[in-house]
């Protein structure tokens, strides 16, 4: 058992609208002479129910942009930047001195050596001794498989405090990577059309993902404050469907990144997996669904959620709401949701909520709360 003692969330300052990045994308491939129907474009940037996003890295650049090794570089700085922002209100909000932590635990697709765990070290005074577990390659899962690594080393360290934080920098992606993904696969697109479904899945993920941090302090059992009213896991739940490593994730391609989103098969496979994940902790809770008060899901859970489990519409208005405010965050998603109800709702004792992360792999990851 763990308790969560504080959430906080941070930002970059430039918010984009959807209107305004669906733009600069079809003016683009205007100027490019790049042949695609810029109305689908349009339709993909609106039908997902998005207003705006926040970027750290800023969108002057778009039709030049940088290399890869200054944007890499300028991602990173922005990733720790958001991070340490995060994680020293974190620390004020719990009123807890950085000597006191234990173990950290980062989660992030941006890759750097040393990791970021290790850069925050260098800005913010935690002990040399603390324990750090970098998370790397879980995608938009990462902020409830963070939460499940996490309470299982306060298992087994009841008396430590330990902080997870995750942060997501997908402004990297308009640096460069979806300027020349879409012209490598448009131009060919006469030629090759079975391009087209990874087009479209180039251009959702364009008209998705938004930078963001979100950090937590846990606690164990036997520490101080591990006090009653606060959310605590109380059981947690990871499942893997073999053979769907390319129903989601990302490559390195010669323009850079792209993201794997095999929209045919991946609303299923999430239903079959949730399905999976969700029946098997609840039953070993004994807990029943319609026992959930509040839900913290992933935005690609949402629609699969209700149909395979008959939710009420009301019951995701929560993640719906995070989705249109600040678009996906990937992994530090489902964490906003929490931070949400742990500053602006008073849970009842007692009152279940469940955490519900999807990512590559392909997994499911669920984490269950009681306040």
């Amino acid at each position: 058992m763990a308790f969560i003692v504080a959430t906080s969330t941070g930002f970059p300052p430039n918010y984009y609208s959807q209107e305004v990045l669906a733009n600069l994308v079809c003016k683009y491939c205007l100027n490019m002479l790049l042949k695609f129907d810029l109305d689908t474009i349009n339709h993909f940037f609106t039908d997902i129910k998005i207003k705006g996003r926040y970027f750290a890295l800023p969108l002057e650049s778009f039709y030049d942009p940088p290399t890869i090794e200054e944007s890499s570089k300028a991602a990173i700085t922005a990733a720790v930047d958001l991070s340490e922002i995060t994680v020293r209100k974190l620390l004020e909000r719990a009123n807890l001195d950085p000597k006191e932590v234990s173990q950290i635990t980062s989660v992030s697709i941006t890759t750097t050596l040393p990791s970021l765990d290790a850069r925050l070290m260098n800005r913010i005074p935690f002990s040399p001794n603390l324990k750090r577990t970098p998370l790397g390659g879980v995608g938009c899962g990462g902020g409830a498989i963070g939460l499940s690594t996490v309470a299982d080393y306060l298992q087994g360290h009841p008396q430590e405090a330990a902080i997870l934080f995750a942060v997501e920098v997908a402004s990297f992606y308009w640096q460069g990577s979806l300027q020349g993904d879409l012209q490598y696969m448009i131009a060919r697109l006469p030629e090759k059309p079975h391009l087209y479904s990874q087009i479209i899945a180039t251009i959702l993920t364009a008209a998705s993902f938004g930078d963001g941090a979100t950090s937590v302090l846990m606690v164990g059992r036997d520490h101080p404050l591990a006090k009653s009213g606060r959310p605590k896991v109380i059981g947690t739940r990871s499942n893997f469907i073999p053979d769907t490593e390319d129903v989601l994730g990302m490559d390195i391609v010669d323009t850079g990144i792209r993201n794997i989103w095999k929209l045919s098969v991946v609303g299923e496979f999430t239903k079959i997996g949730l399905r999976q994940a969700i029946d098997g902790l609840l039953g070993d809770c004994g807990i029943s669904i319609d026992q959930i008060s509040y839900w913290m899901v992933h935005p690609g859970a949402i629609q699969p959620l209700e149909q395979e489990f008959g939710l009420d519409e009301q019951a995701l208005n929560l993640s719906r709401k995070t989705l249109a405010e600040v678009g996906n965050l990937s992994s530090p998603t489902v964490l906003y949701a929490l931070d949400a109800i742990i500053s602006e709702e008073q849970p009842a004792p007692g009152a279940y909520g469940l955490v519900v992360g999807i990512g590559p792999g392909f997994s499911q990851e669920v984490v269950l709360l009681q306040w």
